[in-house]
C-alpha cells in the first residue's frame, strides 16, 4: 500500500538509531508510575502507544536529583532500582517497533503546588507565575545535578533505551540557566550567552562521554520565551547553532515558552493550528541538516505532511493528539486518517497530570486505564441495544456496543445528533468541540448502528422495540432560576446568550455555576454582543475548573474585552431593569443599572425520567448515564458511555 503520507512514514536517523518514522511522541507526564517505579501500568500505557504507531517515544519527564522529586509519580532515574523496570519498558516499546527515549529534567524553580516545595534555581528570583523565592544553586549543587543528569543518562542505557532527550525548553532549570530572564549569575554560570550554555554543554559533554556514540542524545530546546528579559528566537538560533557546532547531540525537539507564560507550553482552541511553526521553521533553517523536531497543535496527518514537504522540520512531536487517539499514526499509515480522533485542545489531560492525578483525557475514556481496561471483549451473546440520546454519552456507548456485535438502535429526539457537542460549532473558538460528533457519528454508520431523529423516546416506544438492554443517555435540560424582584430584566439559561444582543440594555450579566468549558464558551459568545459583560460567581475564581493553560488564555481575552469580573458574589435581585449584585462573603451590594438579560449557566436538571417507566413495564437492564444520570462534564459523558457500552 502506497501511504498518503510518504515524508511521515520514511524512516530518520537520530544519531546510532534508525526510526521506523518520523512521528514521536513527545514526552508526556501520565503519574502512573508505581512508587516512583516503572510498573504494570506505565509498561501498558506505553505499549499501547507504541503499538499505534509512533516511531519514537519519549518518556514522561523523568527525575535526575533528589532536589527535585516534585509532587508527581515520577520515576526518579537517580535511583539504579529503576533499572530492571527500564528494561521491561524499553522490552515492550521495541517489540512494537519503536524507539525509546528517556527525557532527563529538573524542574528547577518552577512549580504549580500551591504550598511551596524545595526550589533550586541558577539564581534566586521567583517565577512571576508559579512564585516562591527559590534557593540559588552553589558551584558544588550545580556540579551534584550535571552528576545527576549522567548517572540517569547510565541508567537508561543500562536499561536498554534507545537514547536520552535532555529538557532545555519550557523554563525548567537547564532553560533557566540559558535565559537571562532567569539566571543573572556573576560567576562562571552566568553572564554571558557563552558562560549561560555551559551548564547544558557539560551535561551533554559528560553524558556523551559516560555512554558513548552509539547511543542517541537529544535535546529539547525553547525556542521564545515570549517574556521581557527572556530569550528570543534569535538568541535560541545562537543556542542551536551552538549545540550543532559541539557535535554532542543527534536531534533538537523544540517548543516555546516558560511558565511566565505557561499557556504557550500547549495553546488551545484560542490559538490557530499549528502557531509556531514559523519561529521552529527558523531554527530548523538555522542548523541545516541537525534533525529537528516540530510540535504544538498539529491535529492531522495533512498538517504533517505538509510541514515536513517544506522543509520546516525534519520529524512530527505529538504529545495530545496521541493522548486523543494513540492509533493516530497507524491509522494515518494504513489509509485510515478519517476515522482519527482528533483531539479538541481542551487540555483536560495536562489539568490532570499537573494536580498530580493518573492521566485521562476528555475524548478516550482508555487512557491511563489500558491496563485495568485493555480491549473490548466481543458479547457473548449479541443483545438488541437501545440507546436513548444521541449526544456524546449515547453514541460513544453505542459506538462501543455495537464494535462488540451487538445490534444497537439510537432514538435522538432532535434532529441532528450530537447534543451539546453541536451547539460549539457556533462559538467563536470552541468549534473544535464538533470534532467530536463527526468522529462518533462517523464510528456509529460505519458500524451499522440504527438511528432514528426526530423521536421522543417514550416508554410505550421503547418498549416497542423489544430491547434486551436500555442505555439512558438523555442528557440534561439547562435552567434559568427564578429571582426575587420585579421581572424587569429577562432571565435565562445559557442558550439564551445567542439572542441577548438583540435586547435593550448596556450590560449582560452571565451567572457562572458552571466555571469550565461551557461557562467559558457562553462568555466568549457573550463577547461579541456589543455590550458590557458582567460575569458573576460564587466561586473564588471565575472559571475556576478551566486549565491553567487554558484559563490565562481566557482571563486574557475578558480583560482585552473590558469584562467585569464579580467572583465571590451572586446576584440577588432584579429592579428597576437592572440588577443588585451581593458579595457573598461581606453582604455588600453593588448594582448594575441597563441590563439587556442575566444568563445562568450551570443548573440543569437530569432528564432521568424515563428509567422508573421502563423498570414497571419489565425491562430490567436499564443504565442511566452521563448528563441524564447527573450534570458533569464531557468527559464523564464519554467514560461513562464507554463504560456502559462495555458492560451491556
Amino acid at each position: 500500500m502506497t501511504s498518503a503520507f510518504p515524508r511521515l512514514f520514511e524512516p530518520i536517523q537520530l544519531g546510532p538509531r534508525r526510526a521506523p518514522n518520523r512521528v514521536m511522541r513527545l514526552a508526556t507526564v501520565t503519574n502512573l508510575a508505581e512508587q516512583n517505579q516503572v510498573g504494570d501500568r506505565l509498561i501498558t500505557h506505553y505499549r499501547d502507544v507504541a503499538r499505534g504507531g509512533a516511531g519514537t517515544i519519549v518518556t514522561e519527564a523523568l527525575r535526575v536529583h533528589p532536589s527535585d522529586r516534585g509532587r508527581y509519580a515520577a520515576i526518579l532515574m537517580y535511583r539504579p532500582e529503576v533499572v530492571p523496570g527500564l528494561r521491561r519498558l524499553a522490552d515492550t516499546v521495541h517489540a512494537e517497533g519503536a524507539l525509546l527515549v528517556a527525557q532527563l529534567n529538573h524542574g528547577g524553580r518552577q512549580h504549580f503546588g500551591r504550598r511551596l516545595p524545595t526550589l533550586w534555581a541558577p539564581s534566586a528570583i521567583a517565577c512571576p507565575r508559579s512564585g516562591g523565592v527559590p534557593h540559588a544553586m552553589t558551584a558544588a549543587e550545580i556540579e551534584e545535578v550535571i552528576a545527576g543528569f549522567v548517572l540517569a543518562a547510565e541508567h537508561a542505557r543500562e536499561g536498554g533505551l534507545d537514547g536520552v532527550e535532555v529538557h532545555g525548553a519550557q523554563g525548567h532549570l537547564v532553560g533557566q540557566f540559558v535565559s537571562p530572564f532567569s539566571n543573572q549569575r556573576t560567576d562562571a554560570w552566568g553572564g554571558s550567552l557563552e558562560n549561560r550554555l555551559r551548564f547544558p554543554r557539560e551535561i551533554l559533554c559528560r553524558i556523551r562521554a559516560r555512554v558513548g556514540r552509539d547511543f542517541t542524545v537529544g535535546y529539547r530546546l525553547g525556542v521564545e520565551e515570549f517574556s521581557p528579559g527572556g530569550l528570543t528566537l534569535e538568541d535560541s538560533k545562537q543556542v542551536a547553532c551552538a549545540l550543532a557546532e559541539d557535535g554532542l547531540v543527534d536531534y533538537l525537539s523544540l517548543s516555546q515558552g516558560n511558565f511566565n507564560s505557561l499557556e504557550m507550553h500547549l495553546p488551545d482552541r484560542h490559538f490557530p493550528a499549528v502557531p509556531f511553526l514559523d519561529l521552529h521553521a527558523g531554527i530548523k533553517a538555522a542548523v541545516g541538516a541537525l534533525p529537528v523536531v516540530t510540535c504544538s497543535r498539529i491535529k492531522t496527518p495533512v498538517e504533517a505532511e505538509e510541514i515536513l514537504a517544506a522543509g520546516k522540520a525534519d520529524m512530527i512531536g505529538l504529545c495530545r493528539a496521541l493522548v486523543a487517539d494513540p492509533e493516530w499514526p497507524v491509522k494515518a499509515r494504513t489509509g485510515r486518517a478519517a476515522a482519527i480522533r482528533l483531539c479538541i485542545a481542551c487540555n483536560h489531560c495536562w489539568a490532570l497530570v499537573t494536580d498530580g492525578e493518573p492521566i485521562a483525557c476528555a475524548i478516550n475514556a482508555t487512557l491511563g486505564r489500558e491496563l485495568e481496561l485493555g480491549p473490548p471483549a466481543p458479547a457473548p451473546r449479541p443483545k438488541h441495544v437501545v440507546v436513548v440520546g444521541g449526544g456524546p454519552a449515547g453514541l460513544e456507548a453505542a459506538r462501543i456496543a455495537a464494535g462488540r456485535g451487538h445490534r444497537v438502535t439510537v432514538l435522538e429526539q432532535s434532529d441532528q445528533l450530537g447534543g451539546k457537542t453541536r451547539l460549539a460549532e457556533e462559538i467563536p473558538h470552541h468549534e473544535e468541540v464538533a470534532l467530536v460528533r463527526h468522529f462518533l457519528i462517523s464510528e456509529v454508520e460505519r458500524l451499522g448502528v440504527t438511528v432514528r431523529t426526530n423521536v421522543e423516546a417514550t416508554a410505550e416506544l421503547v418498549a416497542a422495540e423489544a430491547p434486551d438492554a436500555v442505555i439512558l443517555a438523555a442528557g440534561a435540560t439547562p435552567l434559568g432560576p427564578e429571582l426575587p424582584g420585579d421581572d424587569s430584566v429577562p432571565v435565562s439559561s445559557s442558550g439564551g446568550v445567542v439572542v441577548a444582543g438583540m435586547l435593550p440594555g448596556d450590560n449582560l450579566v452571565i451567572v457562572d455555576e458552571d466555571a469550565y468549558h461551557w461557562a467559558a464558551a457562553v462568555i466568549d459568545t457573550a463577547t461579541q454582543q456589543g455590550k458590557t459583560v458582567w460575569i458573576v460567581t460564587r466561586f473564588f475564581e471565575v472559571l475556576r475548573e478551566l486549565p491553567m493553560v487554558s484559563r490565562i488564555v481566557m482571563l486574557r481575552g475578558l480583560d482585552e474585552h473590558r469584562v467585569v469580573l464579580r467572583p465571590n458574589a451572586f446576584v440577588d435581585r432584579i429592579e428597576g431593569g437592572g440588577v443588585v449584585i451581593r458579595h457573598y462573603l461581606s453582604g455588600r451590594e453593588e448594582r448594575v443599572p441597563k441590563v439587556a438579560a442575566v444568563v445562568w449557566v450551570g443548573p440543569q436538571k437530569a432528564n432521568d425520567e424515563l428509567r422508573e417507566a421502563l423498570e414497571t413495564r419489565g425491562i430490567s437492564d436499564v443504565r442511566v448515564i452521563g448528563d441524564a444520570y447527573m450534570p458533569r462534564r464531557l468527559t464523564d459523558a464519554i467514560r461513562e458511555g464507554y463504560l456502559a457500552g462495555r458492560a451491556v
